[in-house]
């Protein structure tokens, strides 16, 4: 199958003062599933590696993606009217529509482990075609 990398994860991999930097290797280090990362993450992920590390870890993840070591992946018309829905369900915990799509995208895609330290903001959602995603390292 596949995981979906959220932004929280590969910035934990990319900064060493993280706390969750040992954890977020490890985890990229045994993941033998291919990594797939969504446009609006990309977009998230810019403005924090940007804002805590730098231009170069943005080419980073930019390199990662041109020699496939990470898949991009778009989201459908379908993933966001579906992130519209997730989002509405979920009103109460002001859900942001980046792990809306990201959850839509695993829905589709048939994917339940999702890469990331921020827990919380995707585990509000309850996706269809599993009872939880797997949301790990």
């Amino acid at each position: 199958m596949a995981a979906i990398v959220d932004a929280s994860a590969v910035l934990a991999a990319a900064d060493a003062a993280d706390l969750n930097h040992a954890a977020a290797v490890a985890w990229f280090r045994r993941i033998d599933e291919p990594l797939l990362l969504g446009a609006l993450t990309l977009a998230e992920l810019d403005h924090v590696l940007q804002r805590e590390l730098g231009l170069e870890a943005s080419l980073a993840v930019v390199a990662a993606i041109v020699n496939g070591a990470i898949r991009l992946v778009a989201p459908s018309e379908a993933d966001l009217e579906r992130a519209a829905t997730l989002m509405t369900e979920a009103a109460e915990h002001r859900p942001r529509l980046s792990e809306a799509v990201l959850v839509a995208t695993a829905e589709r895609l048939g994917i339940r482990r999702v890469a990331t330290f921020d827990r919380r903001p995707i585990a509000i959602f309850k996706p269809r075609h599993v009872r939880a995603l797997d949301l790990e390292p």
